[in-house]
C-alpha cells in the first residue's frame, strides 16, 4: 500500500494534469456547441447537425473522464484513511489507468490541435506499386477515422492508371483531429512482393502524406482575393457525385497565381458548389502561409516539405521478407501489420511519437 507521501505526490501530478486540460474551457466549448445545435439556422443542415452532435458527444466524454478521475482521487484518499486495502488497490489501479489515458490527451495542446484537418496523400517513387500503396494508406486512414468516430469527406482524387491513386484530398472533422493527424505528415515507405511484377520481385514504394488544419479562414479573414490572382480550370469529375458527375465539367482546379498554390474540388455535383469549396480551401492555405511567418507557429504548421523517396520516410511498413511496422521517430514497432494497415489501429503509434516529442522538450 502507498504511503501518504506517495499519495500526495500522485495527487499533485493529477492536479497538474487536470489544470493543463482546462476543464473550464472544455465546459465552455461544450456550451457553445449546444447553442449551435439549438440554433434554428442549422436545423436544415443535417450534415452540420451530425458533425456538431459528434463533437458535443466527444467533448462530453472527455469532460466525464476528467470528472471521473477527480472523483476517484477523492475516493482513493478515503479508502486510505479507512485502511480499506482491497478497495484502495482497486481504486488506485483504476485511477492510474484514467491518469495515463488523460495524460496522453494532454499532449494535444498545440495551437491548432483542436482544429479539423485536411489530409492529402500522394503516390511517390514506385510507379504502380506507389499508386496502390497510396490507396492502401487512404483506406488505412479512413479505418482510423471510423475508429475515432470522426466524419470525413473525399474532396478530390486522381486515380492511378491501373488502379490505386495518384493523389487524394480528404477533409476530416471531429475532436482534436489536427492534433492527432499532424503526426502522420511525412513519407510512408512500403516493402513487399509487387502484385504488378510478373517476376514477383520485392519492391519498395513511397507515398507522401500532408496534413494541415482546416477552418482557419473563418477565424483569420483575408478579405476578398483579387480575381486577377486566380486561375480557374474545369474538367470532368472522376469521383462520386451522382449520375451526371462524369458528363459535366463539374470538377474545379483553382490556382493562386502569386503563390502557385492549387486546390482541386470534385465531390459536389455542380461546378458552382465546387468553386465555392475550392475558394474556401484556398483561403485556408493562404491563411496558413501567412501564419507560418510567425516563428512560434511555424513548427505547428510545417506541413511537409520533402519528396516521397528514399531516405526521407517517417515510417516503414514491411510485408516481405518479414512483417514489421516501424516508426523512425519514436522507434515504435509491431509485427501486426494487418492491425495497422487494414484495421487502421494507428493510435498507439501516434501516442508514441507524441511521447517522444514530449521527452525532447
Amino acid at each position: 500500500m502507498m504511503t501518504q507521501q506517495e499519495i500526495d505526490i500522485f495527487t499533485q501530478e493529477i492536479e497538474t494534469l487536470i489544470s493543463t486540460l482546462n476543464l473550464v474551457k472544455l465546459n465552455l466549448e461544450k456550451d457553445n456547441l449546444q447553442k449551435e445545435l439549438e440554433d434554428k439556422d442549422n436545423w436544415n443542415n443535417n450534415q452540420k447537425l451530425t458533425d456538431l452532435s459528434k463533437l458535443s458527444s466527444s467533448l462530453g466524454l472527455k469532460i466525464e473522464k476528467i470528472k471521473a478521475l477527480v472523483g476517484n482521487l477523492e475516493n482513493l484518499q478515503i479508502a486510505y484513511d479507512l485502511k480499506e486495502n482491497e478497495e484502495f488497490t482497486r481504486i488506485l489501479n483504476e485511477t492510474k489507468s484514467q491518469y495515463e489515458e488523460l495524460k496522453k490527451e494532454s499532449f494535444l495542446n498545440g495551437e491548432f490541435d483542436q482544429q479539423n484537418a485536411e489530409i492529402s496523400i500522394h503516390a511517390g517513387a514506385g510507379g504502380l506499386d506507389a499508386q496502390d500503396w497510396a490507396a492502401m494508406l487512404a483506406s488505412m486512414y479512413q479505418a482510423f477515422f471510423k475508429n475515432q468516430s470522426w466524419s470525413w469527406e473525399i474532396i478530390s482524387f486522381s486515380p492511378g492508371e491501373e488502379g490505386g491513386l495518384k493523389s487524394i484530398f480528404i477533409e476530416v472533422k471531429g475532436i482534436d483531429v489536427y492534433g492527432y493527424l499532424k503526426e502522420e505528415a511525412g513519407v510512408h515507405r512500403l516493402v513487399r512482393i509487387s502484385p504488378f511484377n510478373a517476376g514477383k520481385t520485392r519492391e519498395t514504394s513511397f507515398a507522401l502524406v500532408e496534413v494541415l488544419p482546416s477552418d482557419l479562414e473563418s477565424k483569420h479573414n483575408l478579405g476578398e482575393i483579387p480575381e486577377k490572382d486566380l486561375k480557374w480550370e474545369y474538367s470532368m469529375s472522376s469521383g462520386k457525385g451522382g449520375q451526371s458527375v462524369n458528363t459535366t465539367y463539374s470538377a474545379v482546379r483553382l490556382v493562386h497565381l502569386p503563390t502557385n498554390i492549387s486546390v482541386t474540388c470534385q465531390n459536389e455535383r455542380s461546378q458552382l458548389q465546387n468553386k465555392q469549396q475550392a475558394l474556401r480551401y484556398l483561403k485556408n492555405k493562404l491563411v496558413i502561409l501567412e501564419l507560418q511567418k510567425n516563428q512560434d507557429l511555424k513548427s505547428e504548421l510545417k506541413g511537409v516539405a520533402v519528396s516521397a523517396q528514399w531516405g526521407s520516410q517517417i515510417r516503414s511498413y514491411v510485408l516481405h521478407p518479414y512483417k514489421l511496422v516501424k516508426d523512425v521517430r519514436s522507434g515504435f514497432e509491431t509485427t501486426d501489420t494487418v492491425d495497422i494497415i487494414e484495421l487502421g489501429n494507428i493510435l498507439p503509434i501516434i501516442w508514441s511519437v507524441k511521447a517522444s516529442k514530449n521527452l525532447e522538450k
